[in-house]
């Protein structure tokens, strides 16, 4: 009885773990400042200004944290169809730093205190609308 009363807590302890990994590891959060237009069923895609071939009006900017980056851009694309955009470039992305947290552990005599920096991956765009659809 004792071994399937410590194996009931075990299950349940590693379903929980999963549950919070899982909860924790696609959360983006996306920040846009622009204009909004009808949703678009389609976005272009372009790493650099440069290669936008048609005329364009830069509609927004915006980032996302968080998530890896395949997550990162998919979660952009998105934003950028339902903002109205017709095109997304990408400017970067870069490791941001997001909070510290210290933790201070007394044992006996000695205090020991481990200073922890936390961040993660952002990811910069930029929203266009092309001059035809405007």
């Amino acid at each position: 009885m004792l071994i399937a009363n410590v194996n009931g807590k075990i299950s349940v302890l590693i379903l929980s773990m999963i549950l919070f990994f899982t909860a924790c590891g696609d959360d983006v959060d996306v920040n846009y400042l622009g204009d909004s237009y009808t949703p678009t069923s389609h976005v272009d895609v372009y790493f650099s200004e440069d290669d936008v071939t048609e005329g364009y009006l830069v509609i927004g900017h915006a980032t996302a944290d968080g998530g890896d980056t395949e997550t990162l851009q998919e979660t952009l694309i998105e934003k950028a169809r339902d903002s109205g955009a017709d095109g997304i470039i990408f400017e970067g992305f870069d490791r941001v730093e997001t909070g510290e947290q210290t933790i201070v552990n007394d044992i006996g005599d000695v205090e020991i205190i481990n200073t922890d920096t936390t961040s993660v991956l952002q990811v910069k765009a930029i929203f266009i609308k092309y001059n035809k659809n405007l």
